[in-house]
């Protein structure tokens, strides 16, 4: 029997909402695949790491829950957390389970299409950390970002609206998109895992909003060559 681990908690509705998805690729095969979820919210904030190494790192608690997840036989592991991609090297070079890196899998996806100018909505610790700028380029796509002020707009929603559970205003949302499409982006990512819950939630079916976290649990299944 294949078995999925999972490093959750980074934030928990966003595992939770990963865990949907990947039932819903499961459906018809279920019984064939266990998921083994540690769910770890004590982990500390990446976003705070990554503008401001002085605060505490959230990478031990990440490489704690890795080692739980060897001792559980997981065929492999995947994380439903942008911002977390930032310590790839760290993970991969801590465990021989093969790791699936959810920002990696979408670019491939989006290469896989020929799309040229992609737009990322993510946290300010994704942005800085430059793991989506990197890669697109490698990928010969242009990266386009919201400006000082809509980048606010996106922080406040992933923060305030879906961690916090406060109302969003979705008018917000898509005026942030409007302005990264006049700058000529073809597809946005979603790229934070609490905007892919958005997404559900609130059914944001446009194709041109490119969810990150889908890409990851149809690709996860898609590794495990169980369909």
């Amino acid at each position: 029997m294949k078995k999925i681990g999972i490093i959750g908690g980074l934030g928990p509705l966003a595992t939770v909402k990963f865990m949907e998805l990947l039932n819903e690729d499961l459906k018809n095969i279920q019984d064939n695949v266990q998921m083994i979820v540690i769910n770890d919210p004590t982990t500390p904030d990446r976003t705070n790491y990554i503008l401001d190494n002085k605060n505490p790192n959230p990478l031990p608690n990440i490489l704690n829950t890795v080692k739980k997840l060897e001792k559980c036989n997981a065929s492999i592991i995947v994380m439903p957390c942008n911002t977390a991609s930032y310590f790839f090297e760290e993970i991969v070079n801590n465990t021989k389970i093969p790791f699936i890196n959810i920002v990696l899998e979408t670019v491939k996806y989006l290469y896989a299409k020929k799309i040229k100018k992609v737009g990322v909505l993510a946290t300010e610790g994704t942005i800085k950390s430059g793991i989506y700028k990197d890669l697109l380029q490698e990928y010969n796509m242009e990266y386009l970002i919201p400006n000082s002020f809509d980048q606010k707009i996106i922080t406040k929603i992933i923060y305030e609206g879906v961690k916090g559970g406060n109302p969003i205003d979705l008018k917000e949302f898509y005026q942030v998109v409007a302005n990264l499409k006049k700058q000529g982006a073809e597809y946005i990512i979603l790229g934070c895992t609490e905007l892919s819950a958005l997404r559900q939630i609130e059914n944001l079916n446009e194709e041109y909003l490119i969810d990150a976290m889908k890409i990851l649990a149809d690709n996860t299944i898609k590794y495990l060559n169980i369909k």
